[in-house]
């Protein structure tokens, strides 16, 4: 029997806030939703030398000798309308992140971005970039958002299994960017790990390199498209979606702090800024109480 029964519609919005949907499932908490006012603190890398930023100082090469840090001078981070609705705008000029939440754990994050135009010149011949990290701290994983390549994972000197099998077949999006990046990211390979939910767990040990997996399946909209990305996390595991297919799993996840081997569970959560346009809206999450069902048959005890 509904709780509503007896409840006039009126007061039913004020119920559900009273009770925090325990008649709903959808316990979703904001963390923006069409605000005009952009209150996330952020910081900013070194701007390339082709990006012009008064006052910040450039050696005898012409390359900035400090990153921007908590100022954000060019406006890489703002509030922008599209469709009559207030968005947020990542401009990509500048490497760096939006930090959206210091620390969580045990949580389902969901939200929806989209490409904008802008490509900056020293990104020219490369596919828009950009990334959801979560649980940053010492490291971090990463969501990678890369235009014909979003869900894969990235990260260094992580611990953890992904259920992955070897191909040869790159996406063309990996293949496109490798020229720019193979000599910084040794393992974008001839053969590479594509996410098979049904494979064995490959295992990563850590190493000071780009730990990469390919997300399987890639279903990207058009661009121009609203994508919805979602993030679940469960102790030190978690989940990649993208436009209700999960692309990716990840298990066991640790890290090294001295000799002790600690659980990544827990962290900041950031927007990248990579070099591209993005636009983010309704970004929501939820609390998690137990494990969701997508990762019970991988935590079952031998």
């Amino acid at each position: 029997m509904s709780c509503f029964k007896n409840l006039s519609p009126l007061y039913i919005p004020i119920f559900l806030s009273l009770m925090f949907g325990s008649c709903s499932e959808n316990n979703w908490i904001p963390i923006y939703q069409g605000q005009e006012t952009l209150t996330f603190k952020h910081y900013l890398g070194i701007p390339d030398s082709s990006v012009h930023v008064p006052g910040l100082k450039k050696d005898s090469l012409g390359n900035y000798l400090e990153g921007l840090g908590y100022n954000d001078p060019l406006g890489v981070f703002t509030i922008d309308s599209l469709d009559k609705e207030n968005v947020i705008r990542i401009s990509g000029e500048v490497i760096g992140g939006l930090i959206l939440k210091d620390s969580l754990a045990n949580y389902h994050l969901k939200l929806k971005f989209k490409w904008g135009d802008k490509k900056w010149n020293w990104m020219e011949g490369r596919p828009k970039d950009g990334g959801i990290l979560y649980h940053q701290g010492k490291v971090r994983h990463e969501l990678q958002i890369h235009e014909g390549d979003v869900g894969s994972y990235w990260a260094k000197n992580v611990i953890l299994d992904i259920p992955a099998t070897s191909t040869i077949a790159i996406p063309k999006a990996i293949r496109k960017a490798k020229p720019y990046l193979e000599h910084l990211v040794s393992t974008l390979r001839d053969t590479m790990l594509l996410f098979d939910k049904n494979a064995p767990l490959h295992h990563f040990e850590g190493k000071n390199e780009w730990q990469i997996v390919i997300a399987n399946p890639y279903n990207e909209k058009p661009p121009g498209e609203w994508n919805t990305l979602e993030v679940i996390c469960w102790e030190n595991h978690a989940v990649h979606m993208i436009n209700g297919e999960i692309n990716l799993i990840l298990l066991n996840s640790f890290y090294r702090q001295g000799q002790d081997l600690k659980p990544l569970e827990s962290g900041r959560l950031t927007l990248q800024s990579e070099g591209a346009v993005v636009y983010f809206k309704d970004i929501v999450y939820k609390d998690l109480q137990e494990a969701p069902k997508v990762l019970l048959r991988y935590l079952k005890k031998p």
